[in-house]
């Protein structure tokens, strides 16, 4: 556990995404119940620029729901990919928790989502980015 939360206060001084103490607690607890040893290696030797590894998506993103502030990851991570703050504010929070993690599942995993979520989210975006910007870069 503590080399879980070692690793996610280092991941986090490394990027846009910060998390409370509680919030690092409450994803690592996450983690290693929900990985087995060998997959939690794997985490653990990447970084957060690193795609995690096959069959721990699904985990993280529930952590990451369940334990932290996604609506501001997403905020952040748009800013950082050429956003307004305030576009970016608009655009997350026009979207619901289902659209974030079909988004996010989609992003992590390379899957597309099934055809009728990739149709709400396709439709959900397109009303977004009419409503709060094109994100120009």
């Amino acid at each position: 556990m503590d080399d879980v939360v070692a690793f996610l206060d280092e991941d986090s001084a490394n990027d846009d995404f910060q998390m409370s103490d509680s919030q690092t607690r409450c994803v690592a607890e996450a983690l290693v119940a929900g990985l087995d040893s060998d997959l939690l290696d794997e985490v653990l030797a990447g970084t957060s620029n690193d795609d995690p590894p096959p069959g721990s998506e699904v985990v993280l993103i529930d952590a990451l729901f369940g334990c932290a502030a996604l609506q501001q990851f997403m905020i952040d991570s748009m800013v950082a990919d050429g956003a307004t703050q305030e576009e970016a504010e608009c655009f997350a929070g026009a979207l619901g928790e289902d659209m974030m993690r079909a988004m996010m599942t989609s992003e992590l995993t390379g899957e597309d989502p099934d055809p009728a979520m990739e149709e709400e989210l396709m439709s959900a975006v397109f009303e977004v980015m009419m409503t709060c910007g094109g994100f120009e870069e």
